[in-house]
């Protein structure tokens, strides 16, 4: 498997490796090229799955990558603003560590930006099918049609080139969703729970949440571009009204979607596009004037975010390597809590321990209507035993830190903050004492429980 830390990532793997291509077929197109992909470079060439799906996305996020400087390219006949353009959106976080891992969420993004390449060469028909690929991925990949206006207008909704550009999207994805369509909207893993959580929770919102995840999210993933956006947005308004409205329609439109998305997802992804074309329009004019401050600028970002990538690789490395000295060090079906994922624990590096899954309040009241969902008696299993372990892994550096000085607020809105487990345990039996292990990557607390004086 090579470093799997997620939930999804294992199942990922264990759907393409059975060929199971109609299963969780919300992310279709994922599937179906790790399919090819995997019985090309797995089964012909000898390497893992993993690494034959890691190749996949990592290779339509580099075309990707080509396809915005075509892109920019066509619309402002400008190389250095389409370098700057590319070096931004591939080195945001989220399109660089997706890019290498066994999650589909970087197919959204990729789809969207080859078929507008595409489009802007006037071929409408593969333009749809690509598209059509990107809704099959997710359903998300609708939030990345204001970039369209880039290159036509409302007014020409109906002309010749959209629908062709139609027709190429209705055969690819009506076509696979008159075998898929039930799946999708109310399988084990679809979208319907999108609607779902609206209609049940939508009264309970609050204005901060969704605020917090956009910031949260964007900061995360352009870090210093996402401080720029004010200056970015007052130099659009003076200067480029057209690139400053397909922006606002693009973040406008995320805003239901990001209501729902309690996590850093999918959804930010079909946004970055258009945030590196404004960043880059913003800098190749600031170039003639401050060229010192562009450049140590990116150069700062770039720093940043392979810092972020790398230090998030480094955490998934220890937490893997934690799960695997948890399993040869303790004795078979011990007792082990975690929050972070378990079924790469049961299903790879601890299969001889009872791993379970521990939520925060919030979590639970986000879980508990999804089907499937089995929540944890955390009562009955510390009744019943006398010793048991929990792995305090947080999510990653520096997420943590920067959860931490928000915890207050990210406690009641489900982020998987450090110290929350371990407090949980100690309320629902108070009998418990604790000592944190040594020799871990991350930590581990064994509780042991207290005799009756």
């Amino acid at each position: 498997y090579g470093v799997t830390i997620s939930n999804d990532s294992v199942t990922n793997v264990d759907q393409i490796k059975d060929l199971d291509l109609w299963s969780r077929s919300s992310h279709f197109s994922f599937h179906l090229f790790g399919i090819i992909f995997y019985l090309v470079f797995s089964n012909i060439i000898g390497l893992s799955a993993v690494t034959s799906i890691e190749i996949m996305l990592a290779i339509f996020s580099a075309s990707a990558a080509v396809a915005l400087y075509q892109i920019v390219l066509k619309k402002y006949s400008n190389v250095n603003q389409a370098i700057i353009t590319v070096v931004i959106y591939a080195f945001a976080s989220g399109i660089f560590r997706f890019s290498a891992q066994a999650e589909y969420l970087i197919l959204v993004p990729a789809f969207g930006l080859i078929s507008l390449y595409f489009y802007s060469e006037k071929q409408y028909l593969i333009a749809g099918i690509f598209f059509g690929f990107g809704l099959l991925t997710s359903p998300f990949e609708v939030l990345f049609t204001p970039m369209f206006l880039l290159f036509t207008s409302p007014k020409e909704l109906f002309k010749k080139q959209n629908i062709i550009f139609a027709i190429g999207l209705i055969v690819v994805y009506f076509g696979i969703n008159i075998i898929t369509y039930r799946e999708t909207i109310s399988g084990q893993w679809s979208y319907g729970g999108v609607f779902t959580w609206y209609k049940d929770h939508y009264s309970e919102t609050k204005f901060l949440r969704p605020v917090a995840i956009y910031f949260y999210g964007y900061l995360r993933s352009f870090n210093i571009i996402i401080i720029l956006l004010p200056f970015i947005l007052y130099y659009l308004y003076k200067s480029n009204k057209e690139l400053l409205i397909v922006f606002i329609l693009t973040i406008l439109i995320h805003l239901p979607a990001a209501i729902p998305e309690a996590r850093y997802g999918g959804y930010q992804m079909t946004a970055y596009p258009i945030i590196a074309i404004s960043a880059g329009y913003f800098f190749n004019n600031l170039i003639s004037k401050r060229k010192g401050v562009v450049f140590t600028t990116v150069l700062i970002y770039l720093i940043l975010n392979f810092f972020l990538v790398t230090t998030e690789r480094s955490f998934y490395r220890d937490l893997r390597d934690t799960y695997v000295k948890l399993n040869n060090d303790l004795e078979k079906n011990s007792v082990l809590f975690v929050y972070q994922a378990s079924k790469p624990i049961k299903n790879i590096y601890a299969p001889d321990l009872q791993v379970f899954d521990i939520l925060s309040d919030y979590q639970f009241k986000m879980a508990k209507d999804l089907p499937g969902y089995i929540p944890t008696d955390l009562e009955d299993i510390l009744d019943k035993n006398n010793i048991v372990y929990l792995l305090e892994s947080g999510v990653g550096m520096p997420d943590d830190h920067l959860k931490l000085i928000f915890s207050q607020f990210t406690k009641d809105q489900g982020a998987k903050v450090k110290g929350f487990a371990l407090e949980k345990i100690l309320e629902t039996n108070p009998s418990f004492g604790y000592e944190l292990l040594e020799d871990y990557p991350l930590d581990v607390y064994k509780l042991t429980k207290m005799k009756n004086e």
